[in-house]
């Protein structure tokens, strides 16, 4: 074709454009007048229709529980065909999928219909790219389990976690009896990490978790718990550091004495508590009764649990693990020596007014035995003796309220120290007297 020829046939096209263009619209618009008068049919697809199944009970009062296999309870694809009129108009919540128990064969399959009730017989046809449903049947077990609590993180600092309280200690488990098997405890796990900010008791719900044996979670869809969650309450005790104290007593063997040495590989412990109680609290105290000395001759140790010997209202601030501690207790073999003393020495307190007291039956000077640990022993010198009677003590011994002059037995004190003791009492006799005018100051 010439270029002559081609604007020719070029203006033919362009020719009467404003018409051409406004018959195409007025045939499109007859086709689709047309169309809706004859309102044609339709297909229309709905994904992931779930279906309910009827008549459940013909398996529940036999005592049995069904669980649906494979997600099969789910249809994933619904084609309805119905006039465009009514298709347009039809929502996936129209769709009804059901499975009657009464159709269960002998493969454990349901067999799934479909209608659509809001349209009735408008829908031409309805299909599902599945029309069965696979469940497993199995006998119905119940138990009844003591529930458990699992704390994991940790209290803010200073705080620590005391006992969780729950409004219930029992749980109810049913199912399908192979999977209730399996179930080996109930439990409800408090995360403090989550709660951290907390310095005080808490109160919340939490759900009960069902684990096996290897503490795997246990679910099925046939699985029920009564209660699914339980309220509880957290105890949020205040911590302390305090230290230990030892008292040592008894009778070693003979010829040994308790050095009065205690060693501990434990000399602090942290305890948890009430502030009030803790304020109350400033050492914990193991007492002699938690150590048998009797007849040892030499250094012993023991294991003692301090968790034993907590004060009331007071814990260890780690609950969960004893606190054991190897406390050694020292002995050494005993001596005895003598010490020569003068009676010129003894120093008489306390006597009370308008009375003197002097002491006689003593030589002037006199011998007194003292037996003790080594150690101690080594350190003890006549002179560091100091006889001495407090009259007014020993008034309080004899029960005396009013002391009347006279000549009286007494026993001298001394000092000597601690794990020490004198083999015999020294005694003397005490003149009383009133004081008179003339030895009056």
């Amino acid at each position: 074709m010439n270029k002559k020829e081609k604007v020719k046939w070029s203006g033919r096209l362009t020719r009467n454009l404003g018409l051409k263009i406004i018959s195409f619209l007025l045939a499109m618009g007859l086709w689709l007048l047309v169309v809706n008068i004859d309102d044609p049919v339709v297909r229309w697809t709905y994904l992931d229709v779930p279906v309910t199944i009827k008549n459940a009970d013909v398996i529940t009062n036999q005592g049995m529980i069904y669980e649906v296999l494979e997600g099969t309870d789910v249809i994933p694809r619904v084609t309805v065909y119905a006039p465009r009129s009514v298709g347009e108009n039809i929502s996936k919540s129209d769709i009804v999928a059901t499975a009657d128990m009464n159709t269960l064969n002998s493969l454990n399959i349901l067999q799934v219909e479909f209608s659509v009730p809001r349209m009735g017989s408008q829908v031409t046809d309805i299909r599902g790219s599945a029309d069965s449903m696979r469940v497993s049947i199995e006998n119905k077990k119940n138990i009844q389990m003591v529930l458990q609590t699992n704390v994991t993180g940790e209290a803010p600092e200073g705080y620590v976690v005391g006992n969780v309280m729950t409004d219930q200690n029992l749980i109810r488990v049913s199912g399908a009896e192979s999977i209730v098997n399996r179930v080996d405890s109930a439990v409800i796990n408090i995360d403090m990490n989550s709660l951290s900010e907390f310095t005080s008791d808490i109160t919340t719900s939490v759900p009960v978790r069902l684990y096996d044996a290897d503490g795997n979670e246990v679910e099925g869809s046939t699985l029920a718990k009564s209660p699914e969650n339980v309220m509880i309450t957290v105890e949020i005790l205040s911590t302390k550091e305090v230290p230990l104290r030892f008292e040592v007593d008894g009778e070693p063997a003979d010829g040994y004495g308790l050095t009065g040495v205690v060693t501990s590989d434990i000399e602090t412990v942290r305890i948890a508590g009430r502030r009030s109680a803790l304020n109350s609290v400033n050492e914990v105290v193991i007492p002699a009764e938690a150590f048998d000395v009797t007849d040892i001759d030499e250094d012993m140790t023991a294991e003692i649990d301090v968790c034993d010997y907590l004060p009331d209202s007071v814990q260890m601030a780690d609950k969960r693990t004893t606190v054991p501690a190897n406390v050694t207790i020292g002995v050494e073999r005993e001596t005895t020596s003598d010490y020569t003393l003068r009676a010129e020495d003894v120093m008489i307190s306390n006597v009370p007014e308008g009375l003197e007291c002097e002491l006689s039956g003593l030589e002037e000077e006199y011998t007194v035995s003292v037996t003790g640990i080594r150690s101690v022993m080594s350190t003890l010198s006549a002179g560091s003796l100091e006889a001495s009677l407090d009259v007014t003590a020993w008034m309080h011994e004899q029960g005396i309220r009013e002391l009347l002059p006279g000549r009286y037995t007494v026993s001298l004190q001394y000092n000597n120290p601690e794990y020490t003791e004198l083999d015999r009492p020294v005694t003397a006799v005490m003149t009383v007297s009133e004081v008179t005018e003339g030895n009056m100051e």
